[in-house]
């Protein structure tokens, strides 16, 4: 079993970075893209709010969802005219750089929050998105910033906004004292706030945690004592199951986007080799395996449902497959070429491309890569040497990653989906984070 798991781990985790954990990722733009779209972020009048939560405010958290998604430049100082709420009509927009302006006011009542915004278009003269929300908590206040950040977004881009997704991920503690490691599965805001221990055990490893589509479930792989086994655990309610402890090697879940259905690799005994099965979550059975020979894992369903594409060595080095889950006898189709290894495959929400980690040679290292299903053009969009764990925002133009460092560090960061546009995530405590997920949009 040793020697298997030992296999299992150097062939498809070698190369996984880490990351350093923290309460909060503060985000820094470090390349961008001259077409961002200029939008004038003001400060919302009225009751001031500043706490753990806004530690600058409402505005502060909108300016940084709209700048983090890569393709809006948010402009937060140096306003050419004083507007508020009551006099949008009144902008000039020859004194304007930015295309867009919004304006917000908060009222306080009896404890209670009411929230207006209004986003201006220099386009078309006048009010593209306006709404107002009443009587909230002051603990609600951060996830409205980022409900607001949703409808300015689908109103400026016509993509719908992603800003109240989260994140999961796995932060060890000690990773390198196996007696003391701590294992914690974290949920939290996409951009670091608020994180949320759903799981947490010492010694025994948690890995691979994977959304469902609804985003109120996660799977993972742990072990417990010694064994290697799949679980589930509710995001709101912390309830865990087992879901498959076959003999070996249990492992690399993936939800369907219908939820009924959950891939896996398992070698169902003690065998080197691995191969996907897909699991009726209904009765948690297996009822149909998709490959034959090799090690073949990291299994991930298309946005239909109708196809996965997953890792197999079957041409001596690990490259993405896909295949059809309604084909009667099990029939791959090789996606990469041109690479030594290609590991992790993760479809984009339109189903025209997987983003990947990618090395080209042995003497290189990993970055993150996407390959078009038609053309099977392969496109490097990272540049270290270490990038790995790449997971797709939910409207597709963004890709989390851990950036491993030379120097031993690492950090997260984000690419666009074409590449234009670097965003890193440095941390500020120790810590290691490892395979951060991206939520559906929630």
């Amino acid at each position: 079993m040793r020697k298997m798991i030992q296999i299992y781990w150097m062939i498809f985790l070698t190369f996984i970075a880490v990351c350093l954990a923290q309460a909060r990722l503060s985000i820094n733009i470090t390349q961008g893209v001259s077409q961002q779209i200029p939008v004038a972020v003001t400060p919302f009048n009225g009751q001031m709010i500043k706490n753990s939560q806004l530690p600058n405010g409402i505005a502060a958290v909108i300016a940084d969802d709209l700048r983090n998604s890569g393709r809006i430049e948010s402009q937060t100082t140096n306003f050419p005219q004083y507007i508020d709420i009551d006099n949008v009509k009144q902008i000039n927009w020859s004194k304007w750089s930015a295309d867009y302006v919004l304006v917000g006011k908060i009222d306080k009542n009896n404890g209670r929050y009411n929230i207006t915004y209004e986003l201006a278009s220099k386009l078309s003269g006048s009010v593209l998105s306006a709404r107002k929300f009443t009587d909230l908590q002051e603990s609600q206040l951060r996830l409205l910033a980022h409900t607001i950040s949703n409808y300015i977004y689908e109103a400026i881009t016509g993509s719908k906004g992603y800003f109240t997704s989260k994140l999961a991920y796995v932060d060890v503690e000690n990773p390198y004292n196996v007696k003391k490691a701590v294992y914690q599965l974290v949920v939290s805001d996409y951009d670091g706030f608020n994180p949320h221990v759903l799981l947490r055990q010492t010694k025994e490893p948690i890995m691979s945690p994977t959304w469902s589509k609804d985003g109120k479930y996660l799977a993972y792989v742990s072990y417990h004592k010694g064994s290697m086994a799949i679980y589930t655990i509710g995001v709101y309610t912390g309830v865990r199951k087992k879901i498959a402890n076959y003999e070996g090697i249990n492992s690399s879940p993936a939800f369907s986007p219908n939820g009924q259905t959950l891939a896996m690799a398992l070698s169902q005994g003690y065998s080197e080799n691995t191969n996907i099965y897909l699991m009726n979550l209904n009765n948690d059975k297996l009822y149909k395996k998709l490959t034959l020979n090799g090690i073949n894992t990291a299994p991930t369903f298309s946005p239909s449902g109708r196809e996965i594409a997953f890792v197999s060595n079957r041409g001596g080095n690990p490259q993405v497959y896909t295949t059809d889950i309604d084909s009667k006898y099990p029939a791959s189709e090789r996606l990469t070429y041109g690479a030594k290894q290609a590991f992790d495959p993760q479809y984009t929400p339109n189903g025209q491309s997987i983003v990947f980690m990618y090395q080209k040679d042995s003497s290189s290292g990993t970055q993150i890569a996407k390959v078009g299903l038609r053309d099977k053009n392969v496109t490097v969009l990272t540049h270290g040497s270490m990038d790995s764990s790449p997971s797709v925002s939910p409207d597709g133009n963004m890709i989390i990653y851990a950036q491993g460092q030379p120097s031993g560090g690492a950090n997260l960061a984000m690419v666009s989906i074409d590449g234009k546009v670097q965003i890193s995530l440095p941390s500020n405590t120790q810590g290691t984070i490892q395979s951060p997920a991206w939520s559906p949009a929630v």
